[in-house]
């Protein structure tokens, strides 16, 4: 099943919406902002599922659309921005450390 991540920013805050049709109706589900432990478990499912090649075309795509990527490095699940920042998440997907890119 295709399913298209969305983008919406509203009052300045971006929020994150996943659309897809089902039987020929458009279904949309509110997955909510960059921080959401809904946003970033379904950025990881993504990864996992789809191997190297399409980790490199979502990291592609998100990078474009201004959106980090979720993935494992190490055991660790790390987000990535476009300016090469990257984020390392604890188990509660709490931000535990930050590396700066270049």
């Amino acid at each position: 099943m295709k399913k298209t991540l969305s983008r919406k920013v509203i009052g300045g805050r971006e929020y994150f919406y996943l659309m897809y049709r089902t039987k020929g109706k458009l279904v949309t589900k509110y997955l909510g902002t960059s921080n959401s432990p809904a946003y970033r478990k379904y950025l990881l499912k993504l990864i996992e599922e789809g191997g190297e090649e399409s980790f490199e075309k979502c990291k592609r795509e998100s990078f474009a659309a201004g959106v980090p990527v979720a993935y494992l490095e190490n055991g660790e699940l790390l987000l990535e921005y476009r300016n090469g920042t990257k984020e390392i998440l604890d188990g509660k997907l709490s931000v535990k450390e930050v590396r700066r890119g270049g």
